[in-house]
C-alpha cells in the first residue's frame, strides 16, 4: 500500500479541492477536510496503482503531491548519533554501538528538526464505603454502610526533540535529544537538552548551507496522522487501566514524505 502526500500547501485551494475530490472519488467536503491541515499532508491509502493515478492527477493539477510506502523507515534503520564530531570536510556521527557514519558537506541533502511525543494516561477505579444513616434507618440496622464508587484519570506527557541528517545516496543519521552526549559540542554547550539539540540544528546547518533545511516536524511530529497506525498499547489490571501512546511513527512517515519530496524536486 502507499500513501498520498502533499507537501505545499495549494495556491488554490478550493481549485486543489475539486481536483482531489474528482480524482479520488470524495465530495467536495472531504477533500477540502484532507487539504485542511499543515503542509505535509497525508491525503490517501491506496494501492499502488490507484495511488500513482492519484499523484499523477494532482500533479496535473499543479499540487505537489507524491506516494510513499506505508511502511517507511525507523530508528533501526538509521545512525542513531551518541556523538558527533564536525569538521571542515564533513560530520561524523557515532553511535553507541557499532560503526559510525561519515557524511561530507555537500553529500548533506537535508536536514529536518522535529519532535516526537509520548503520553501517559492511567485510569483508577477506586471504591470506597462510608457510613450511612439512611442505609441503617433502611435497612433496620443490618447494613451501615453505602459503597460508593469513582474513576480517577491522570495524564502525563513527554517530548523528545530530534534532528535528522539525510544524504543523497539515502544514508540517515539521528541525534535524539533523550541519548545525546552533548560534551562533544565544547564551549557551545547548553544547560538545556533542548537546547543542545537545536545547537545541533544549527551548526549542521551553518555548515551544509546547500542542504534543504526544515522545522516544521516540531510542531507536525505531534499530530496523529490519518491512515497510519498510531503507536498506543493498553494494559488492564484490576481497577487500573493504563494507555501509552507515542508519536514516533507519525514523524517517521512525515519525514519520508519530505525526504522523497527534496529528491523528487517538490520541495524547496
Amino acid at each position: 500500500m502507499k500513501l498520498v502526500a502533499v507537501v505545499r500547501k495549494p495556491e488554490h485551494s478550493e481549485d486543489a479541492a475539486r481536483a482531489l475530490a474528482e480524482t479520488a472519488g470524495l465530495t467536495l467536503a472531504e477533500a477540502r477536510m484532507r487539504l485542511a491541515p499543515e503542509a505535509p499532508t497525508l491525503l490517501a491509502r491506496l494501492p499502488p496503482e490507484q495511488a500513482a493515478a492519484l499523484v499523477a492527477a494532482l500533479r496535473k493539477a499543479g499540487l505537489a503531491a507524491l506516494s510513499v510506502d506505508t511502511s517507511v523507515p525507523t530508528d533501526s534503520d538509521r545512525t542513531v548519533a551518541k556523538r558527533l564530531d564536525l569538521t571542515d570536510a564533513g560530520v561524523t556521527f557515532t553511535p553507541a554501538f557499532g560503526e559510525p557514519l561519515r557524511m561530507a558537506w555537500t553529500e548533506v541533502l537535508a536536514i529536518l528538526r522535529g519532535v516526537r511525543a509520548s503520553r501517559l494516561e492511567v485510569e483508577r477505579t477506586e471504591k470506597k464505603k462510608t457510613f450511612s444513616i439512611g442505609s441503617a434507618l433502611v435497612t433496620g440496622g443490618l447494613r451501615m454502610t453505602r459503597s460508593t464508587e469513582k474513576t480517577v484519570r491522570s495524564a502525563e506527557e513527554s517530548a523528545e526533540q530530534v534532528v535528522l541528517v539525510y544524504a543523497g545516496d539515502g544514508r540517515v543519521a539521528l541525534v535524539p535529544e533523550a541519548r545525546f552526549d552533548a560534551s562533544c559540542l565544547g564551549p557551545g554547550l547548553h544547560p538545556s537538552s533542548a537546547a543542545n539539540i537545536a545547537e545541533v540544528a544549527h551548526r549542521l546547518r551553518d555548515r551544509a548551507p546547500g542542504a534543504f533545511y526544515d522545522e516544521r516536524l516540531l510542531r507536525l511530529g505531534r499530530r496523529p496522522l490519518p491512515f497510519v497506525v498510531s503507536s498506543e498499547f493498553r494494559s488492564a489490571a484490576a481497577a487500573t487501566l493504563v494507555t501509552r501512546t507515542d508519536s514516533r511513527a507519525s514523524l517517521d512517515v512525515l519525514a519520508e514524505v519530505l525526504r522523497q519530496a527534496v529528491t523528487a524536486h517538490l520541495l524547496p
